[in-house]
């Protein structure tokens, strides 16, 4: 990879993978850990991840567990899962807690395909923006004669090549979690 595109492709990774932690907590219907793992807890005076307050586990393919290792803070626990609104209903068995994933509707699927379209748009306004503003530095440092008008041009379409790499990289991940909601 070319040495201009280090600190593009740095930034641009950091919003694919924000893109990726924002659709793993869509839900398709079935368990999955990632769903409520980035719940935040307000626990011991802090903001803490659920994942750091306890274990997740997906026992049966509609039942998520939460094994909370302080049972003291259960209570703050089940109160930020009701607060996140995904339509979970966690029930309280000592210092695990239980989430029944219950089948999604027509209706709700269809919020979260809106939901995902949302944050895929999000994420390439993102990656645009990162675009943007390298061009802007790099116009800044040819008018500055750091270099010449070849080499802006020679960065700048390395960097498109890369932002439409990325792009179609979020359309595919955005398509194939847009079929997973769409599956029954």
């Amino acid at each position: 990879m070319d040495p201009v595109l280090t600190e593009p492709n740095q930034k641009i990774d950091a919003a694919l993978h924000h893109f990726k932690m924002e659709i793993a907590g869509i839900r398709a219907g079935r368990a999955n850990p990632a769903l409520i793992e980035n719940i935040s807890v307000e626990v011991y005076g802090s903001k803490m991840k659920l994942n750091e307050v306890g274990n997740i586990s997906a026992p049966q393919p509609t039942l998520l567990t939460v094994q909370v290792w302080d049972a003291t803070i259960l209570d703050k626990v089940i109160k930020s899962i009701q607060e996140a609104n995904l339509g979970l209903n966690p029930s309280n068995e000592g210092t695990l807690i239980r989430l029944p994933i219950p089948p999604l509707t027509a209706e709700r699927r269809e919020e979260f395909i809106k939901l995902l379209h949302q944050k895929t748009e999000e994420a390439n306004v993102s990656i645009r923006q990162i675009r943007h503003d390298f061009r802007n530095e790099w116009k800044k440092d040819q008018e500055e004669s750091v270099f010449g008008e070849d080499e802006f041009f020679r960065r700048e379409k390395i960097l498109q090549e890369l932002v439409d790499k990325k792009i179609l990289e979020i359309e595919n991940l955005g398509k194939a979690k847009e079929e997973e909601l769409t599956q029954i």
